[in-house]
């Protein structure tokens, strides 16, 4: 009888370790592929960029200056014919946060896809489903997991420190049609209960009673002032890595067109 349970017990250990191996080998391979997938994209988006620095800019007359407002702009060409998903860029300085924004029909595709539509555990960063990239919304929503190694939107906890909010500011997106500064004025944790996501708001009030309780949540202070004719920026990851729960961190800064 005692052989036969500790036979039993080393079986079990067995299938303990093997399924521990298991999990550490899959955790470790999300973060190689997301690496490696993320630095193919920079690749071909900081070529883009290096190559248009070296073409003289042509000045356009009226006509070609108002086609422009919808046309695609020339950094965004060969991430497009990659996935036509792609629709803008977002980064700050001096981190590790530098990423194309996908954005399809729903928002859960990009959970768990990377840039070119394949399946990733660590997904991408991309827009909410329900903004307009033509004409960005009262609040344009970008999600992102929390990677451990600080890339995507792995750092954006670190904005509840007054002294790294002041460092990093301001955010950057571009999108496949304007550039934009974000000045951040808020970064704080709350949970799915507390519906700051609304893109769209019925009444300039109810806009502003919405930036009023943001404040009110910040664990940082800012000087931005934000008025009716403003629009902002949401960034919003789950607590932990590419793990779900109801837990959120959230920064969010005024829209500035560059």
């Amino acid at each position: 009888m005692k052989k036969w349970t500790s036979k039993l017990l080393t079986l079990i250990y067995l299938a303990v370790f093997l399924y521990s191996g298991f999990v550490l080998v899959k955790y470790l391979y999300t973060y190689y592929e997301a690496s490696k997938s993320l630095k193919e994209v920079q690749a071909i988006y900081e070529t883009t960029l290096e190559t248009l620095e070296k073409k003289p800019e042509v000045e356009g007359d009226l006509t070609e200056d108002l086609l422009a407002k919808y046309r695609i702009r020339p950094q965004f060409e060969d991430l497009q014919a990659v996935n036509e998903h792609i629709v803008g860029w977002v980064s700050v300085d001096g981190t590790k946060l530098n990423n194309p924004i996908l954005q399809t029909d729903n928002n859960d595709f990009y959970l768990d896809h990377n840039f070119k539509g394949d399946y990733s555990r660590a997904g991408s960063v991309f827009m909410d489903y329900r903004n307009d990239v033509t004409d960005m919304s009262r609040n344009t929503i970008l999600y992102g997991h929390a990677m451990k190694n600080g890339t995507m939107f792995g750092d954006l906890k670190s904005y509840l420190q007054q002294d790294y909010a002041d460092k990093h500011s301001t955010i950057f997106v571009d999108t496949v049609y304007e550039g934009y500064d974000i000045e951040v004025f808020a970064a704080y944790e709350t949970t799915i209960d507390f519906y700051y996501i609304e893109t769209e708001f019925q009444t300039d009030e109810s806009f502003l009673k919405f930036i009023e309780e943001v404040k009110e949540r910040s664990a940082i202070q800012t000087d931005v002032e934000i008025g009716l004719d403003d629009k902002i920026v949401t960034l919003s990851t789950c607590k932990d890595s590419v793990m779900n729960d109801d837990n959120r961190f959230v920064v969010q800064g005024k829209l500035v067109k560059r």
